[in-house]
């Protein structure tokens, strides 16, 4: 199995001007961008971690890599010059393993576990250095005391792991495992991005190393929960680091929720691009910082449970280049030297990709309770080619029904009356392009009553 000598040449010009594409019928799943240009997207099916890499147009081979425990789950994936590399969290996040592609062979090194019972890992983060080798970081949390330990592994081309212990005595104290990210900034050294919260207090923090030891910079503090999800963490230009990351803020104006991007150059400056969002992907487009986020409304805008049992998700990219979409965005890559961007996208028949440069279209949609007990529906696309939008009632629990389909009309506007059969309900609108397939999309964050 050669992933990349082969097809690379004609798989990077298929690429080029790609529209959407099923790459399999699983729910969720990672993507990344090997250095040619070439997609690929990581997925555990069943007790099988599988990779599929795209060979030419609506072409993707599926290879099954390796067993793994029922109930891992992948955690980090990414492609250098020798293949991918994927990271595996273990049943009950007590154990953590690197698979990457070597020769012909594929290496498994255990990086921790299986651990005890009052120990887990927090989310990994993985990263490729100039030598395209793994580095990962990860904190080892305890469950009774609430204490972790911040630590950061190499590994070499031997395949054997160096382990550097970036915090001791047990800091942070966090109500879950902090989630961590490395990232290799200009002078080629890595710094280690993580977040936590606890007793009312959030924090994160950019770890720099000096000499032997580490030294930690705040990138954001303050009153809070605790972190939900990964942590994310890229270089910018002139040795800017870009990080993002969720926290839960109970009973803050944000929603619950915010989704926060914090960017250190010569300053350190932040801004909450989500008011209630879980981050899954942020990459270094010809735009900038491009966050993917996966927005959820639900009936009960009150609860703070996560995932809200009766959450509808809205995937959006945040950024001059993005927009909302149809789905729930699992991933965004950065394709080298090219400015585009890959996104992967899960919707009800399984995960799509497609390759933009951006995202230039933006739906609009609004809802308006009429006394005859119909619903009046408008909205606009911006930027749309001519086409139709679909309009969807969007349920948790069961698959959503269709309101209609309409013709777009001057300036992209279109309207729709509907007739629900229940209530209340959540509208959305979709409108697929016809040239490149991806599916722009409107949710409404509020319930039509």
């Amino acid at each position: 199995m050669r992933w990349f000598l082969v097809i690379a040449a004609v798989a990077l010009a298929a690429a080029g001007s790609a529209s959407a594409e099923l790459v399999a019928r699983v729910p969720d799943g990672m993507i990344a961008v090997a250095p040619n240009g070439t997609p690929l997207v990581g997925f555990v099916r069943g007790q099988q971690l599988v990779i599929a890499q795209r060979t030419g147009r609506e072409r993707w081979k599926r290879q099954p890599i390796t067993q793994v425990s029922r109930g891992s789950r992948l955690a980090a994936f990414k492609a250098g010059a020798a293949g991918p590399v994927a990271v595996i969290i273990g049943p009950s996040d007590r154990s953590l393993t690197v698979l990457r592609r070597q020769g012909k062979r594929w290496r498994k090194t255990p990086l921790a576990g299986p651990l005890g019972a009052d120990l887990s890992v927090g989310w990994p983060g993985l990263t490729l250095d100039r030598a395209g080798l793994p580095v990962v970081a990860y904190t080892r949390w305890h469950s009774r005391s609430l204490t972790s330990q911040l630590i950061l592994t190499r590994i070499d081309a031997r395949d054997k792991p160096h382990t550097q212990r970036v915090t001791a005595a047990g800091f942070p104290k966090s109500y879950t495992p902090p989630p961590a990210a490395p990232v290799v900034v200009r002078n080629g050294s890595v710094h280690v991005v993580e977040t936590y919260g606890v007793s009312g207090a959030v924090g994160t923090i950019e770890w720099i190393p000096r000499s032997h030891t580490w030294i930690g910079l705040f990138l954001s503090a303050g009153r809070g929960g605790f972190p939900i999800g990964p942590m994310f963490a890229v270089p910018g230009r002139g040795g800017v680091v870009h990080a993002a990351w969720t926290e839960e803020f109970p009973g803050s104006l944000y929603g619950g929720f915010p989704v926060t991007l914090a960017t250190h150059g010569r300053a350190i400056t932040e801004s909450i691009v989500s008011e209630r969002g879980v981050t899954t992907g942020l990459a270094m487009t010809s735009h900038g910082p491009a966050l993917a986020t996966n927005e959820w409304v639900a009936a009960d805008n009150f609860s703070f449970a996560f995932p809200a049992p009766d959450a509808v998700w809205a995937g959006t990219v945040t950024g001059s280049g993005g927009s909302e979409l149809d789905g729930r965005l699992d991933g965004l890559a950065a394709v080298p030297h090219s400015g585009a961007q890959d996104v992967l996208l899960s919707r009800p028949d399984g995960l799509s990709w497609f390759r933009s440069r951006s995202l230039p279209v933006h739906v609009s949609l609004s809802a308006e309770p009429r006394d005859d007990g119909t619903i009046a529906l408008s909205g606009r696309v911006q930027g749309a080619r001519g086409g139709h939008v679909t309009i969807y009632r969007e349920h948790a629990k069961t698959r959503r029904e269709t309101a209609g389909t309409v013709k777009l009309g001057a300036g992209g506007s279109f309207a729709l009356v509907d007739t629900p059969r229940a209530r209340p309900v959540f509208y959305r609108a979709v409108y697929v392009d016809p040239t490149t397939g991806i599916p722009y999309a409107k949710l409404l964050r509020d319930l039509v009553e």
